[in-house]
């Protein structure tokens, strides 16, 4: 049921046809203005229990613009709405942060929003902003130190059972959101480094063609390979029309040959490894073993028999 909501939050309003890189983007924004819509309105009634209504009311509408943004996308990607979104916070921050002493906790929230502003804020374009993000909250920390972290007065922020719960909610918030920040890091990053060791194997995969074959400018092999990668539907007629005389010639030893033992020739073909077919297939090394065995079994290719080769006297 979570996962359920989760897969919800993240993917609302994501198109389909977006590159993962575009859809790791969408979901970040996505998260992070349901997040921060949450957290306003958690916080809102939190204060309402303590007493302080003028402040719920305060939080709760921030809280509400933020779901707003959730919900409607084009507002949520304009870069400048997030920029004045976490200008909104910081001022948040610097007021709340600023009513009973720097023990209060709130400070951490800053932390929270430079971090945010990292991710949302990730191309040369709008890098512009983190600067102005950082600037913000310097100004307002000196501000508010100068001050003791004393500006303001809240009838009620001196109760020590107060300054204990805040100090709580505010940590476990701060702690939520840089975990989630922190996935997003990692998941980055991993799919960055697969793309490139894709991409370092593509090219390798295309040279030992190209001198196989001998060819240079007569097939396109860069989206015959790119095709295979992806595991894309295109790949088997684009194979048959590269290697015209492949298909007919595995009809020729094996009338019954299926559409999978087909596609295990193509790539073996190309020559992909165990790794790279069970990796590209989204299946198990295990699984491509078994299909290798079968084929083996259905073309009557010998044990001692290298795959590869018999494929390439095709």
């Amino acid at each position: 049921m979570l996962r359920r909501i989760l897969n919800y939050i993240e993917n609302l309003h994501i198109d389909p046809d977006a590159d993962r890189f575009q859809r790791l983007d969408a979901r970040r924004l996505n998260l992070f203005a349901f997040s921060i819509g949450v957290v306003l309105l958690l916080s809102g009634f939190r204060d309402l229990l303590f007493g302080f209504k003028s402040y719920f009311w305060i939080l709760f509408v921030l809280g509400a613009i933020f779901l707003l943004l959730f919900f409607f996308t084009k507002a949520r990607q304009n870069m400048l709405v997030c920029l004045v979104g976490i200008e909104l916070s910081m001022l948040l921050v610097f007021f709340f942060s600023s009513t009973s002493g720097f023990e209060n906790g709130l400070s951490l929230y800053y932390f929270l929003l430079f971090t945010a502003s990292l991710f949302i804020f990730n191309t040369r374009k709008t890098s512009k902003y983190i600067i102005i993000v950082f600037v913000t909250a310097f100004v307002l920390f000196l501000i508010s130190h100068y001050y003791d972290f004393r500006i303001f007065s809240i009838g009620k922020a001196g109760n020590l059972e107060f300054l204990k719960n805040q100090r709580l909610v505010t940590f476990i918030i701060v702690f939520s959101g840089l975990s989630i920040l922190g996935y997003f890091i990692i998941l980055k990053h991993f799919i960055v480094l697969e793309l490139y060791q894709k991409v370092l194997r593509s090219e390798k995969i295309i040279s030992d063609m190209r001198a196989k074959l001998n060819r240079k400018d007569d097939m396109d092999l860069e989206n015959l390979v790119k095709l295979a990668m992806n595991d894309d539907i295109a790949f088997i007629p684009k194979i048959k029309s590269s290697f015209p005389n492949l298909y007919d010639n595995l009809m020729e030893i094996n009338p019954d040959i299926t559409s999978e033992e087909f596609k295990l020739c193509a790539l073996l073909k190309l020559g992909f490894t165990t790794k790279d077919i069970a990796e590209y297939n989204h299946i198990s090394v295990r699984t491509v073993q078994t299909r290798k065995s079968r084929l083996r079994k259905s073309f009557g290719i010998s044990a001692d028999t290298d795959l590869y080769k018999w494929i390439d006297t095709l």
